[in-house]
């Protein structure tokens, strides 16, 4: 998670530029809530959700090129720890910590750490959605039902693609032969 996060801060404004999508998002945050959901309807419904979250996020910190990247970064790390802790739990403590500082240095989650824009969110839900499958898996407790089915959840609605997820826990559940009850 340290990694991560060091790694996602460093050079994370690169001199004030915004790529393309984070441009679309740092507009969208700036406009009040009816107007990112009439946009929404028309254009990107998608990321509706996520452009409302960072509405209120640059609400309580200011609309600054800091404020749009600092949730991934954050989030990014979250899945940093999600990953490790899963990687220990299935694979043992080597494979925890090997997770957990390998993760954090392939690019794609050091691009997505930096971006403006849901996927590290996505990921991060999707990381501990995984982690709270595994242990309802073991200890069939309700609860921890509810837990794994509304972090799914939100993270679909981040993101649709989210639900390639689901299908990947399905599958796994039917291949692993996990007895019903």
């Amino acid at each position: 998670m340290s990694l991560t996060l060091a790694l996602g801060l460093w050079g994370i404004r690169r001199e004030n530029t915004l790529w393309g999508d984070e441009s679309v998002t740092y507009q969208l945050a700036q406009r009040d809530l009816s107007q990112i959901w009439h946009t929404a309807q028309h254009i990107d419904l998608v990321h509706a959700l996520y452009y409302a979250v960072m509405h209120e996020i640059f609400g309580l910190f200011g609309g600054g090129l800091l404020t749009l990247r600092l949730p991934s970064v954050l989030a990014m790390s979250v899945a940093a720890s999600g990953v490790g802790l899963l990687a220990l739990r299935l694979a043992g403590p080597r494979a925890g910590l090997l997770a957990g500082l390998v993760f954090p240095l392939l690019p794609q989650v050091q691009k997505y750490a930096q971006e403006g824009r849901s996927y590290a969110m996505v990921c991060a839900l999707v990381t501990w959605a995984t982690y709270a499958l595994v242990v309802s898996v073991r200890h069939r407790v309700r609860w921890r039902w509810a837990v794994y089915g509304s972090t799914m959840l939100l993270a679909c609605l981040l993101h649709e693609f989210a639900v390639l997820a689901l299908v990947a826990h399905g599958v796994t559940l039917v291949v692993s032969r996990v007895p019903r009850r």
